[in-house]
């Protein structure tokens, strides 16, 4: 199977982001390599070796170059067609397998993104069946304006869906750069980001970070 790389964004807060680790490391499961890169922005050494020892002392960077540029920086070393992102205040809840979901994104070149955050259940679409899985797709735009298919919460993707609707933007704190991103989204045509069918909409994960790093110098 294609290996997953697990890019994990963090940026200083050391308690959060060895909680996500722990958490994930026991619950991520994956029929495949599951691989990690820490994709730190430019924290104190203390917390980079923190994070770097928690998991083994796994491949990633750590420079100071904002959120969508050190997100770009990621992806760039990944080195495999599939990504889980996670940033570093989700922490898992209950046992999930990615298995399914990377065989959905790797049969299915419609697909380019499976959401595993949360989401209110009132956006999901009628299910598809995609390469013989269901999915519920997410619409591009809502009447609204409320709601955002893209998001930074935890998610798989296929490399497509960078190749359809390019990098990560930059100069943005992480709020911003989630909604200029979303909205390449939502003007775009090209692969979907889609959620499955079943999977609980109040999601498997805690969102445990109350320090926002926009904050933090």
């Amino acid at each position: 199977m294609e290996p997953i790389t697990v890019i994990l964004q963090t940026y200083k807060r050391t308690e959060y982001a060895l909680a996500t680790i722990e958490a994930a490391r026991e619950l991520l499961h994956y029929e495949g390599a599951l691989h990690w890169y820490v994709a730190d922005d430019g924290s104190p050494p203390e917390h980079f070796h923190a994070v770097w020892d928690a998991l083994d002392r796994p491949a990633g960077h750590s420079m100071r170059r904002g959120y969508g540029a050190n997100a770009n920086a990621a992806w760039d070393a990944a080195g495999s067609a599939l990504t889980f992102w996670l940033e570093d205040d989700f922490r898992l809840n209950v046992s999930l397998d990615l298995t399914p979901h990377a065989y959905a994104l790797m049969d299915c070149p419609e697909l380019g993104m499976i959401r595993l955050g949360y989401i209110d259940p009132a956006r999901l679409e009628p299910v598809r069946y995609f390469a013989g899985r269901r999915y519920h797709t997410l619409s591009r735009e809502w009447p609204d304006n409320a709601f955002y298919a893209f998001t930074g919460h935890p998610s798989l993707r296929h490399s497509r869906y960078r190749t359809a609707y390019g990098d990560y933007p930059t100069g943005h704190t992480p709020g911003d750069s989630e909604l200029y991103y979303a909205y390449q989204y939502r003007i775009g045509d090209g692969p979907l980001i889609v959620w499955p069918e079943g999977f609980p909409c109040e999601g498997t994960w805690a969102h445990i970070g109350e320090v926002k790093t926009e904050t933090m110098l």
